[in-house]
């Protein structure tokens, strides 16, 4: 089973950071192929046993990220992106989806429900004379 958990889903841009997981628990898991964070309009970030990779170039440049692929039975992947490099275009829809076999039904495609990050204030911008 896949999930997505979201620290704060109301973000004031340059006070709060934002802070995705994407989580895949079930004892019955024999495999797991992958887990990626996505937005309806493109892919984010997805891990596999090789490791993350960064499809959203943008992103990955103002992003921490760390994942586990160690255990099937608990495998996640997460982002975070400090309060300063918060910017608007961060706010929108996110969910995750992965790939899982498991031992008594074979593999699956599974999908989170979407969550919608609000980001709210305003971006200060400094000249330089």
């Amino acid at each position: 089973m896949v999930s997505i958990q979201v620290q704060n889903s109301s973000v004031v841009l340059g006070r709060t950071d934002i802070d995705i997981r994407c989580l895949v628990n079930n004892s019955d898991i024999e495999r797991i192929g992958i887990i990626q964070l996505l937005r309806p309009d493109k892919n984010i970030v997805s891990i596999t046993e090789k490791g993350v990779s960064w499809q959203d170039e943008n992103l990955h440049q103002r992003a921490a990220d760390n994942g586990s692929f160690f255990n099937d039975t608990y495998s996640y992947l997460h982002i975070s992106i400090e309060s300063q490099r918060v910017t608007k275009n961060d706010g929108g829809t996110y969910f995750c989806t992965s790939t899982v076999r498991y031992r008594n039904i074979g593999t699956v495609f599974e999908e989170t429900e979407k969550v919608y990050l609000n980001i709210t204030g305003n971006q200060l911008k400094f000249h330089l004379k």
